[in-house]
Parts: structure tokens; sequence; C-alpha cells
């Protein structure tokens, strides 16, 4: 009984001495780590192709020096009419589509765009002319339409994650007609006349992708032309108008885009 007593205190002691010890460590060594399962945390990317549509509006402004020019009134009355320089503002609809291509490096995000947009910016203002032989003449109206404008332009933007915020640069064109409608054609012939007209552009915007694949747009286009040697032809197609025409665009517009070619990038921490 006794040998039994003794090893029953022993066995206490020594899990009780056991269990000195594993505080002890943990004292000195802290809590077993917690593992936790690994974090995908996802960065959006701009790198990648998209295509997609837009719509706005624009204002400009037109300079137009016209030539003197021969003017035959009848069989029997040589005249030589001298139009005065005139001004024309235009403004109005406009609306196309664009396509592109971005790269993005840290968070600089470089591309390259082309657009193109069908457009009805339209003006009108009265032009003076004076005769040779009747002095002044009644003014004649003239109508500018500018039918379609384009661009073709590098990008360079700072992202900040799904906000992309951007300038551009590069070259530009616009379709324009021209009319010029005479009050009395006895006096003064009509004429129409159309023209390409090529130059630069400057812009910046604002591009935000609400969804992996998809990103809308609002932008503002600043778009120069060289000047213009135009020859107009009268209804009659008699006489020639020989003119220079200078011309200035402002766009705003507000696209969307699809893009395809990459997906977000997963990282696991």
């Amino acid at each position: 009984m006794k040998k039994l007593t003794f090893a029953s205190v022993g066995l206490i002691a020594m899990v009780a001495a056991l269990r000195a010890a594993t505080a002890a460590d943990a004292d000195v060594y802290g809590p077993p780590p917690v593992i936790y399962p690994p974090v995908t945390v996802v960065l959006f990317s701009w790198t990648g192709f998209y295509f997609g549509g837009h719509v706005g509006g624009g204002w400009g402004h037109k300079d137009e020096t016209g030539v003197p020019y021969a003017f035959l009134a009848n069989a029997f009355l040589a005249d030589t009419i001298t139009p005065a320089p005139t001004s024309v503002d235009v403004s109005g609809w406009l609306g196309g589509g664009q396509i592109g291509a971005n790269y993005q490096v840290g968070s600089l995000v470089f591309g390259v765009e082309a657009d193109a947009s069908g457009a009805n910016l339209t003006g009108s203002s009265s032009c003076a002319s004076t005769s040779l032989i009747n002095g002044a003449l009644p003014p004649a109206n003239c109508k500018v339409k500018v039918e379609g404008v384009g661009t073709i332009a590098g990008r360079l933007g700072v992202a900040f994650d799904r906000v992309l915020v951007y300038g551009k640069g590069g070259g530009a064109w616009a379709s324009d007609k021209y009319s010029l409608t005479s009050p009395n054609a006895n006096l003064l012939p009509t004429f129409n006349g159309s023209e390409t007209k090529w130059g630069f552009m400057v812009g910046a915007g604002v591009e935000y992708a609400f969804y992996d694949n998809w990103s809308a747009k609002i932008e503002y286009n600043y778009m120069g032309f060289r000047t213009s040697n135009l020859q107009f032809t009268d209804v009659t197609s008699s006489f020639l108008l020989n003119t220079s025409i200078q011309q200035q665009l402002h766009i705003v517009k507000a696209g969307i885009n699809y893009r395809w070619g990459w997906a977000p990038v997963g990282v696991r921490y």
C-alpha cells in the first residue's frame, strides 16, 4: 500500500513538473504562430486593345480671304469683283467611333488612338464684296458646314487603379463644305466648294473602367489646321474664286470603350 501511495505521489509530481516546463517554454518563445490562408489582391491593368463609340459637340472659327476675280455679267459687260475678308463661326454635334491600344508600365500608360466622327458643325455670315463698276454690292450669304472630323494621336496617361488621366497629341483632319449665295446673279455669282483640311490636335481626358472590359471617358480636343488655298466654282462653271481659309475647332466628346486582350493581374500575398 505504501508503494502504491508513493507511486501516485511521484506521478502527480512528474505531471506538475511537465506543466511547469511547458509554461516556462511558452513564456520564453511566445504562443505558437497562427497560419492564415493566402490572400489574392487583384490589380487592374490598362494594357490591351479597345474600340468604342462617342458623341459630343464642337465649335470653331474660320477666316476666309478671297482674291479679286473677273465676272462677265453679260456679253457686253465685264467686271472685277473684290471679296472682303470674312469670318464664320460654326457649332453643332458629332458622333463616331475610336480604336486604340494601351501599354501600362507602373502607373504610366502609353497608348495610340484613331477616331473619326460624322459631324454637323454649321455657321453662316454675310459676305461683303465690291464691284469695279457698281461699287459696294449687296452682301452674299456665306455658309460653312463641317461634315466630319478625325484624329490619329499618341496618348500618355497616369493610372490611379481604374481611373486614367491622360493627354494626347497628333494629327487631325476635317471635311468642309462651303457656299456663297448671291442675292443678285447679275451682279455677283453664286459659288460652292469643298475640301479636306489637315492639321494638328492636342487634347486631354479622363477615363474610368467601371467593369473589367468596359470604360467610359470624357475628352476635349483642340484642332488647328494649316491655311489652305481653295478654288470655288460658280454654279454655271464659268467663274473661279480663289480663297485662303484658316480654321480652328474645339471638340468635346463623351465615349465608351470595350477592352480585350488582357485581364486584371492577380498577386498573392
